[in-house]
């Protein structure tokens, strides 16, 4: 820990150290960012399948079904649900919201502070993992980074501008991912202590509580305006009301917290750090809210943990400083602080947790950069475009495919029936045959590629058979090696290609099994 010390002794060093710790987070999220190295099941597809109908012209949650709030799908809609430029785009964020939490942490308790948060979040494993796919629970993440830079600068400054600024941000964030709304939950809980630790609701708070609430459903309340108010909160709210409370799925706070050791500091040190001062009882609200949210909510996907990164790096952070202890590293002086002091085995459990997980966390993070290779729907979306494209010469209209992951039609730029965009196993209403069956004779589909979720259908491939259309390429995904970053998902799958037999005989497609019309 006396690096740190050494670090932080002049303005140079810690600029220098700065710029390298944004050089390691850019480069490992950077780095074949077409390739990912761990996915998100078929969520991303999902979403960058919405994004590329709606760029089509349909509407979100009307003609396009949709179970999440609508900001990401329109972002994702300027850029056509191109895989590689949404990618590009959350690791920008995800370097922004890094900086973010580097300013905020400083703010609070200096360079060290500040240093120590960056370098957690740039090998946090979850924030890295989302960061390098268009993820709806990464982007509200780096907003609610956003916003506590805006409302740290609102404690210390007392300025209503920063507090609206901060409201917004945390809008947003709601705006992409619902769960970003327990921030404002958060920061409303948080005001509410501080009202009961000051004996009195002034007026000025009780003016700073309002302009906050106001500000931070603002955005929602655009979407609602804008967009079919009853089918959005059909969609974005009830939909989700229909799924099954599932314990084991818990297990992933702890492979989370498990990889980011320093973030349980301030849950051990929670009492010491909680008189430190209005921004980090701020933050470990918030914290402790989205903490239970992920408690007691029906899912908890490793992917919804990115939530909790942005307040936890900076507390971790601030609790590096205090375990430092230099005076040029921390502001003030807290009860942690003073404790660490006068208690050394603590100070050293501190140290070598912080050591353990930055080494760990690193190691992890470059062995998925190491050990990714090039993804098999990279493979699958190339031969789809070429389908797609002999298919479009022949008949000159859009290819239809129904795809059981999205990801691959979107990356091969073709379109999916928009009632089968979604083909996650966890949706309501659960996805049958008839809704498959449905699409293909509306949109005249053309091919159906039957992996994932569609290969769980009974019956599709018997309809499809019978319907007049062929298989055409038996393949399997992955070498069949799982490793730790196949934890939570399922890496190995069958794919199978049908195609349409009119089709395939004017194209000459080689295919391995032909039915006669």
């Amino acid at each position: 820990m006396r690096l740190l010390e050494r670090l932080t002794e002049n303005r140079r060093n810690v600029i220098i150290v700065a710029g390298l710790i944004i050089l390691l987070a850019s480069s490992i999220r950077f780095y074949h960012i077409g390739w990912s190295f761990s996915n998100n099941g078929v969520d991303e597809g999902v979403m960058l399948q919405r994004s590329l109908l709606i760029d089509y012209g349909f509407e979100l949650y009307t003609e396009l079904p949709c179970d999440q709030a609508p900001f990401a799908f329109y972002i994702g809609a300027i850029f056509s649900g191109d895989v590689v430029t949404l990618r590009s785009l959350e690791v920008v964020l995800s370097i922004f919201a890094i900086l973010a939490c580097m300013a905020a942490a400083r703010r609070i308790s200096g360079d060290v502070a500040m240093l120590a948060t960056g370098l957690f979040l740039a090998v946090d494993f979850a924030f890295l993992r989302e960061s390098r796919l268009y993820s709806l629970d990464g982007m509200a993440s780096y907003f609610l980074a956003f916003s506590f830079l805006a409302l740290v600068y609102y404690i210390q400054k007392d300025s209503r501008v920063a507090l609206v600024v901060g409201g917004l941000l945390m809008g947003v964030s709601a705006s992409v991912k619902l769960l970003g709304a327990f921030g404002v939950v958060g920061v409303l809980l948080f005001f509410i202590i501080e009202v009961v630790r000051e004996r009195s609701l002034g007026s000025k708070r009780a003016v700073d509580m309002t302009l906050f609430v106001s500000t931070s459903i603002l955005p929602l309340v655009l979407f609602l305006v804008v967009l079919d108010t009853s089918a959005m909160l059909q969609g974005m709210i009830f939909d989700q009301a229909h799924r099954e409370f599932e314990p084991f799925l818990k297990l992933a706070i702890l492979a989370y917290l498990g990889l980011n050791l320093s973030y349980i500091l301030p849950f051990i040190y929670a009492r010491s750090l909680w008189s430190a001062g209005r921004e980090i009882r701020l933050l470990m609200v918030v914290s402790a809210v989205l903490l239970l949210l992920m408690l007691f909510q029906p899912l908890v996907f490793f992917h919804h943990l990115v939530l909790m990164s942005p307040s936890l790096a900076i507390l971790a952070g601030v609790v590096t400083a205090e375990t430092v202890r230099t005076k040029k590293s921390i502001r003030r002086r807290t009860n942690l602080g003073k404790m660490l002091k006068k208690n050394t085995a603590m100070r050293r459990f501190a140290a070598a947790v912080i050591l353990m997980d930055v080494v760990a966390s690193a190691g992890l993070a470059f062995y998925g950069i190491a050990a990714q290779g090039e993804p098999s729907e990279i493979t699958y979306a190339e031969m789809l475009r070429d389908i797609a494209d002999g298919i479009e010469n022949l008949t000159g209209n859009d290819t239809w495919v129904i795809c059981g992951d999205p990801l691959i039609a979107t990356q091969a730029g073709v379109l999916t029936p928009p009632q089968v965009a979604n083909v996650a196993y966890r949706r309501y209403p659960q996805l049958t045959l008839d809704d498959v069956t449905n699409a293909i004779d509306e949109y005249n589909v053309s091919v159906v590629v039957v992996c994932f979720r569609l290969k769980d259908i009974g019956g599709l491939t018997t309809y499809l058979r019978e319907n007049n259309y062929s298989m055409i390429l038996p393949r399997y995904i992955g070498s069949g090696n799982d490793t730790v970053l196949d934890l939570f998902e399922d890496s190995i799958d069958p794919v199978y290609f049908y195609i349409k037999n009119d089709l395939a005989f004017a194209l000459d497609i080689p295919i391995l099994m032909r039915i006669k019309p």
